[in-house]
């Protein structure tokens, strides 16, 4: 976490007003698991327990039942955001410890605390930061010990000049940005250190390339975020000196293939953020002279698996995360078609002719939603498809109307299993 201490700016009564609103802030995430109004922090309180005792069995390795939880659009399948008590994720944490579908089903169930923070995490909308890919303990001591063994940029801190100074002074002040009282993050790495770490992240909506430019003066810029911003190509041409800049973040922005020719020169980055951008596998060619560079996040990128494997042949240590694609489900070419298909049975028995007479066409509309039942869907538990399909039949038996609309909760099911 970078220190709050600016590099030469800061009076020590503002450093000390800075540690209080950082106190403040931690006991707000205490009150988080309370009841309170404040989020819950993935980081924090959820990704933890997910690495420790969900990812063995559903991580990139191992997808028991088909489920992965380590990234945000696999465990989409088993969580419905702001909607803990429907989220088939917390029902199975909270079976009784002897139950044979009680998650996890090996060692201590999970504890009061740890359910609390799930479900609280869900109800504020389950908010997963961008990007992230949970590990198993495992595979995350691995990785830490296959990372310590790569070589790394040597970047020392130059003196701070008068330049720097004042580019740090002007940046912090919010001059120029928005019409709000408010100004991007610039402060020290670390302490005891002349590095940078900048964050307009917070402030995105109000930040176009010209509010960025002081930055082409912070010789020790060492870590940029300009997440959620306006900026484009231009913006990063003036970091394309930044020599020291390690870490770069780019997520929801305009830039593309030919605003990462701006970055080509930065031979000390080891991570960039790429998600939600315009970048292709051309743009992620400006990257192979990067040779300390460890992670590049381009899920909902125009990067293809493709030019992933292309930057590795140059980069062998460079991993390429597009997120977790969900396979989709052909029919084989010498299966017969038999009776209606699915986009059949959504427009006539959802909201045609059939489902408007039950009792004319009974027979019929239980021909076409015994469809569904046999229908394998690409997004999804399959054990919540049989329930929800199955459902639907038994309503329809009844020959009530009013148990096949209640059966019939369309948003329901497309939240779990609509691609």
């Amino acid at each position: 976490m970078p220190s709050a201490t600016l590099v030469g700016i800061l009076p020590p009564a503002l450093n000390l007003t800075m540690r209080k609103s950082i106190a403040l802030s931690m006991v707000a995430g205490a009150f988080a698991l309370q009841g309170y109004a404040a989020d819950v922090d993935f980081a924090k309180s959820i990704q933890g327990v997910f690495e420790a005792r969900c990812i063995d069995c559903h991580g990139s390795k191992k997808q028991k039942g088909d489920l992965r939880l380590d990234t945000l659009k696999a465990a989409s399948s088993v969580i419905e955001p702001g909607k803990s008590g429907e989220s088939d994720l917390v029902k199975r944490i909270t079976l009784p410890a002897d139950h044979e579908d009680v998650m996890p089903p090996k060692g201590d169930p999970l504890t009061k605390e740890q359910i609390d923070a799930i479900k609280a995490w869900i109800d504020g909308g389950a908010k997963w930061p961008d990007g992230v890919v949970l590990l198993s303990e495992k595979e995350r001591a691995e990785a830490k010990a296959a990372a310590s063994r790569l070589p790394t940029p040597d970047v020392k801190a130059d003196p701070v000049s008068d330049a720097e100074k004042a580019a740090i002074a002007k940046l912090s002040s919010g001059e120029g940005i928005g019409d709000q009282a408010a100004a991007p993050l610039v402060m020290a790495l670390a302490q005891d250190t002349q590095l940078i770490y900048a964050n307009f992240r917070l402030i995105g909506k109000d930040v176009e390339d010209k509010h960025v430019a002081p930055l082409a003066d912070i010789a020790n810029l060492s870590e940029l975020d300009l997440s959620n911003t306006k900026i484009t190509g231009g913006a990063l041409a003036h970091i394309k000196n930044s020599k020291k800049l390690t870490k770069l973040s780019l997520a929801n922005t305009a830039v593309d293939d030919a605003a990462l020719k701006n970055v080509e020169g930065l031979t000390n980055l080891m991570s960039i953020n790429l998600y939600n951008t315009k970048v292709s596998d051309a743009g992620l060619a400006n990257l192979k002279n990067m040779k300390f560079l460890r992670k590049v996040y381009g899920w909902k990128s125009q990067i293809t698996e493709k030019g992933a494997a292309e930057l590795k042949k140059t980069l062998p240590n460079v991993d390429v995360n597009l997120g977790f694609a969900l396979a989709k489900v052909e029919p084989k070419k010498d299966e017969k078609k038999e009776g209606p298909d699915i986009s059949e049975v959504m427009k006539k028995g959802f909201k045609g002719e059939l489902v408007k007479d039950l009792a004319k066409n009974k027979a019929t509309l239980e021909k076409y939603f015994q469809v569904l039942v046999k229908f394998k869907p690409s997004k999804g538990d399959a054990d919540s498809w049989k329930t929800k399909t199955e459902a639907l039949v038994a309503a329809l038996k009844s020959g009530k109307q009013e148990d096949l609309n209640k059966a019939s909760n369309c948003k329901a099911c497309h939240s779990v299993h609509k691609p």
